[in-house]
């Protein structure tokens, strides 16, 4: 896994056929053209394996943290859905495999990770007889995950401006990185920032009673921030007119629209927003 600089896929290169980085996102991003839940799920349920051991395992490559497998897999999903965008001339054979190349080895863990929880709203709408449609917003064209799009989503809590966190970075410790504690976050305040957002972005609309996702929240890790995300889904009868208005803009500029499960996959989604639609799809204990 632990792969030299290059694209991995330069005929030049006299370990081109060797690389496994370029096999694994080859396989990952055809798993992701396909639509293939079955391949996504098997490696789901092999990444929360992996950091089970992991996590038990003294001797591990130093080169990858305890989340390793799975920062590598979102890593290269994500690369694939950006890259995908940015160039669209190019064979996405050839993309995935670059994909997989850029995100291997990983780089070892300078210090924790930034922790965020974040409330997700999951709203879908749908015609008698017609494909649901989910309320997904457009992310900034700078910074994480450029351009892409989402579910609705608001941040409620950052290490980076917690005073206790701060703290506890004046004391020395050890060379490894230091643990964030996350807190859990009162579900009122998680609403109530959700609807200071959807009163924006569906004004005069009333939802369907949201409910909570209360089993567990989704964890999804980058290399350099941890997303705890606490997931509310809710439905909205929609009427013909309301779904014709595809996409608007909000005060601050941001776009929305609304998509369904195809329209995701055609603009490019990231593997945050599919762990999180798996999530209100099975069944689980909800509260309102």
């Amino acid at each position: 896994f632990c792969s030299p600089a290059g694209s991995g896929i330069d005929d030049r290169d006299p370990l081109k056929e060797f690389y496994v980085s370029t096999r694994l996102g080859v396989a990952i991003g055809e798993a992701m053209l396909n639509g293939d839940a079955s391949t996504s799920g098997r490696i789901e349920n092999l990444i929360a394996n992996q950091s089970l051991v992991a996590a038990e395992k003294e001797n591990r490559c130093r080169l990858c943290d305890p989340s390793g497998i799975a920062t590598a897999y979102y890593d290269i999903m994500d690369k694939i859905s950006t890259n995908l965008i940015a160039n669209s001339k190019a064979k996405p054979k050839t993309i995935y495999a670059i994909s997989g190349h850029a995100s291997l080895p990983i780089p070892p863990p300078k210090k924790s990770k930034r922790e965020e929880v974040i409330a997700v709203a999951v709203i879908n709408a749908r015609e008698p007889d017609r494909e649901r449609h989910w309320l997904m917003v457009k992310r900034p064209s700078k910074g994480l995950l450029a351009g892409q799009w989402e579910f609705p989503s608001v941040c409620v809590w950052n290490s980076a401006n917690d005073s206790n966190q701060k703290n506890n970075k004046g004391k020395k410790k050890d060379s490894k990185p230091s643990t964030v504690d996350v807190p859990i976050i009162d579900p009122n305040i998680r609403s109530e920032a959700l609807d200071s957002f959807l009163s924006k972005a569906l004004p005069s609309v009333e939802l369907d009673e949201r409910a909570q996702l209360t089993d567990a929240p989704v964890i999804h890790v980058f290399s350099h921030v941890c997303h705890t995300m606490w997931v509310e889904s809710g439905e909205l009868k929609a009427n013909g007119e309301q779904l014709k208005k595809k996409r608007w803009k909000i005060d601050n500029g941001q776009e929305i629209g609304w998509m369904t499960e195809s329209d995701m996959t055609s603009v490019g989604i990231t593997s945050g927003v599919r762990k999180v639609l798996a999530a209100t799809q099975q069944p689980t204990k909800s509260s309102s």
